[in-house]
């Protein structure tokens, strides 16, 4: 059960991800097709059960694309869930101080690193593996945790600190919002962002942040962030779509134009 994600970020390369929020099988079974290093699902702010995971993460089966799962809170009930239903990696949200990431830990790693329940029956390919997942699972699945907020910035070198800690990755929407600016890209914003991308960096934990360009992604991985996504699901069909019908309407007008002129 190696996990090529953790493989990727050891070698001090860029893992390149991308966000998926919808559930249809076919929808993720596509992006799962496309090339990402990885995947983050989001159960946190899409409407999405653990039987919509499951199916989520069926969908994702024989890609080359790591699946991690967003869980909605930082709990054993939703970090287990996702675990046993065969996510290599799980991103806890609004860690706030060394404490919680110890907490989420806990929910990742079997005894004696944590505390997580065993029962891994999709994970271990219904039992056939389990032997092999008992012995690696603790080493393999990733645990990224998520700073954004004040507290969790001050908090910041405890965070980086804590063992069983695979990756930070930077939530600099709500870290804008908490800092009341509201946008990810202001000027003060984007200097706290630089300054956990240089802590981390320092101590050699993997850290990234959501991108939305191959501009700002370059500009980041050249800070030495290397934990990113480009883009999400639901913005590639948003923005495809947009694209589309603004280049026809400009043709129709154009053409409307070109037609009536004597």
């Amino acid at each position: 059960m190696k996990n090529r994600l953790k493989q990727i970020l050891a070698q001090g390369k860029p893992a390149i991800g991308s966000w998926i929020g919808f559930s249809d099988p076919y929808a993720v079974e596509m992006m799962a097709d496309i090339g990402f290093d990885w995947l983050l699902i989001d159960m946190e702010h899409f409407p999405m059960s653990k039987e919509t995971l499951r199916t989520v993460l069926m969908a994702c089966k024989g890609s080359a694309s790591v699946p991690v799962v967003r869980v909605p809170i930082n709990s054993r009930d939703y970090t287990q869930a996702a675990l046993d239903l065969g996510a290599q990696g799980v991103m806890a949200p609004m860690i706030d101080s060394a404490k919680d990431a110890l907490r989420a830990v806990e929910f990742c790693r079997y005894p004696p690193n944590g505390r997580r329940g065993f029962g891994p029956v999709r994970a271990s390919r219904y039992l056939r593996d389990m032997e092999e997942y008992r012995r690696e699972a603790n080493g393999e699945i990733a645990l990224f945790v998520q700073i954004e907020t004040p507290e969790a910035v001050q908090n910041a070198p405890e965070i980086f600190g804590s063992a069983g800690v695979d990756g930070v990755f930077i939530g600099n929407g709500d870290l804008a919002s908490f800092m009341n600016h509201g946008r990810a890209g202001s000027e003060e914003v984007q200097q706290v962002v630089n300054r956990l991308i240089e802590m981390a960096r320092s101590v050699s934990m993997p850290t990234g942040l959501p991108v939305w360009s191959a501009e700002e992604c370059e500009a980041y991985v050249r800070r030495g962030a290397c934990l990113l996504t480009v883009g999400s699901d639901l913005g590639f069909l948003a923005n495809g779509a947009r694209a589309d019908l603004t280049n026809v309407r400009r043709f129709l007008e154009t053409a409307k134009r070109t037609t009536s002129e004597p």
